[in-house]
């Protein structure tokens, strides 16, 4: 059975028509948007390594509870932060 993480990925992917591919990093990639799917905050330091410099929105995808503490990890980065159904609750402001 699949984990959360996966759950997760797999979502977000089908919702900006891509793929997962688990050997893949970032765990969503199209033209227009990257995103790294994470369990908690304290994985955020890797997480932005893992996005890279890239030019386009990115996103940190984190569980619900997770939020808090990441949004003030994420506060002063230009990286966004979305839940783990897709919804932004953090506009990446990469351009």
């Amino acid at each position: 059975m699949a984990n959360s993480h996966d759950i997760a990925a797999r979502h977000i992917a089908k919702k900006v028509k891509s793929k997962y591919i688990p050997a893949r990093s970032p765990d969503v990639k199209t033209s227009r948007i990257r995103v790294e799917v994470k369990s908690t905050a304290n994985e955020i330091p890797k997480a932005l390594l893992q996005l890279g410099g890239g030019s386009g929105p990115a996103y940190v995808a984190l569980p619900t509870p997770e939020h808090p503490k990441a949004l003030r990890r994420l506060r002063s980065r230009k990286t966004g932060l979305m839940n783990y159904r897709g919804k932004i609750i953090k506009p990446s402001k990469r351009k």
